[in-house]
C-alpha cells in the first residue's frame, strides 16, 4: 500500500479516490474542533462546503427536532448567527452533548466535502494522532493508498497540518516494517515531524496561521491544537457525517 500526501485538500480534484483512504488534517483548528466536540458527546460533526449549505442542513434538522448546532467561522472569527465558532475551548461537554454539529470552516470542511468521495474518510489531529496511525495500519491490503490531506490555508500550503500528518506516518512506518512505499510528499512530513516534535507550540506559535489567530485574539486556542494523544478516538466521515 502507498503512501502519499497532498500539499493542499485543492489537490484531490485531480485524483480518483474510490480505492483510496484519506486522512484529513486541519490542525487550526477544524479537525482538533471535531474530535474535542465528540469526545465530549458531540452525536455527529456535518462539516459543510457553503454558507448556503450549512443553514440549509441546519435548518433540516431543526425542523425535524434535532438538538443541532450551527458552528463555523469565517476569517477566524465565529460567523454571524451561529451558535459557536471554531475555537476547541468553545465545545465543551455543557456546550455540545448530545447534539449534532453542522460545522463550516474556511479550509477544514471544505476539505472533507472534496474527499467524500474516498473509500473511506478520517479525521487527523495531533490529539488523536496514534489513535489514527493504529487504525489506519488495519486496513493493510483494503485500498490502493492512504492518502493524507493537508487542508492548508485559503488554498495555500500550511507547516502545522503536514507535521501533524507526519506524525501519523511516522507511527505507522517506525520501526520499519511492511508499509515500504512512501512517496517523497509523505517522506517530507515525516522528516517535518521529526523536526518539530520536541517543540509543537512553538511550531504553531510561529505558522503563518497561527501568528494570524494571535493577532485577531484567539492565541489562547494554540496550544489547544497541539495537544497529542488526548484520544482514542478515530473519527470517520460517511456521507457528510462525521462521528465514531
Amino acid at each position: 500500500m502507498k503512501f502519499d500526501l497532498l500539499f493542499t485538500w485543492h489537490e484531490l480534484s485531480n485524483r480518483k479516490l474510490e480505492n483510496s483512504i484519506v486522512a484529513v488534517a486541519d490542525v487550526l483548528r477544524a479537525t482538533t474542533v471535531m474530535i474535542r466536540a465528540l469526545q465530549n458527546g458531540a452525536r455527529a460533526v456535518m462539516p459543510q462546503p457553503s454558507e448556503e449549505s450549512a443553514r440549509d442542513m441546519y435548518t433540516l434538522l431543526n425542523e425535524q427536532g434535532l438538538p443541532v448546532l450551527l458552528c463555523g467561522e469565517k476569517d477566524g472569527l465565529k460567523r454571524e448567527g451561529y451558535d459557536l465558532g471554531n475555537s476547541p475551548r468553545e465545545f465543551t461537554a455543557e456546550a455540545v452533548n448530545g447534539k449534532t454539529l453542522i460545522q463550516l470552516t474556511t479550509n477544514g470542511t471544505r476539505a472533507l466535502s472534496a474527499a467524500r468521495h474516498a473509500k473511506k474518510v478520517f479525521i487527523a489531529a495531533f490529539s488523536n494522532m496514534s489513535a489514527l496511525a493504529s487504525r489506519l495500519k488495519q486496513y493493510q491490503g483494503e485500498a490502493d493508498e492512504i492518502l493524507f490531506v493537508v487542508s492548508g490555508r485559503e488554498g495555500m500550503y500550511c507547516l502545522e497540518d503536514a507535521v501533524c500528518l507526519g506524525g501519523v506516518i511516522a507511527n505507522m512506518i517506525e520501526p520499519p516494517g511492511v508499509f515500504t512505499d512512501v512517496t517523497d510528499a509523505a517522506r517530507t512530513a515525516v522528516d517535518l515531524y521529526h523536526m518539530y516534535q520536541g517543540n509543537l507550540l512553538n511550531m504553531v506559535n510561529t505558522s503563518v496561521h497561527g501568528r494570524y489567530l494571535d493577532e485577531i485574539g484567539l492565541g489562547e486556542d494554540l496550544p489547544e491544537c497541539v495537544k497529542v494523544d488526548t484520544s482514542v478516538l478515530t473519527p470517520e466521515m460517511k456521507g457528510n457525517r462525521v462521528s465514531i
